[in-house]
């Protein structure tokens, strides 16, 4: 006799949807999180307030045939910080090298418009 139990710690779902996001959209989310919340986030967690955000702008709900918009609350996880990522992700040679757009910080536009940022 097996006295054996097998657990399954994880059910098999279908899924239901999927967001794509781009790579662009992951290094530009991560570096708005930086400079408005204060989170320094890896390409993970980027990605995963991209989706949560993109799904949120679907979800938008009018309430009874009017102009006001149902609240509804999404929830994604941050799973990654940015300090696992600072060759790759948060380097920018790096992800320009990939052909991306690096985002600009509020002195780099500064300094491209021509004003002194002194």
């Amino acid at each position: 006799d097996d006295d054996t139990e097998e657990t399954t710690t994880t059910t098999t779902r279908v899924i239901d949807d999927a967001i794509q996001v781009s790579d662009q959209e992951a290094v530009n989310m991560a570096h708005l999180l930086l400079k408005h919340e204060g989170l320094f986030v890896g390409s993970s967690s980027a990605m995963n307030v991209v989706g949560a955000v993109k799904w949120a702008n679907e979800c938008e709900v009018v309430k009874g045939g009017g102009d006001e918009k149902e609240d509804i609350v999404v929830v994604t996880v941050i799973c990654d910080g940015g300090y696992r990522h600072l060759t790759r992700f948060w380097n920018r040679e790096f992800v320009e090298g990939w052909g991306l757009t690096w985002p600009c910080d509020d002195a780099e536009e500064e300094e491209e418009d021509g004003h002194d940022v002194k």
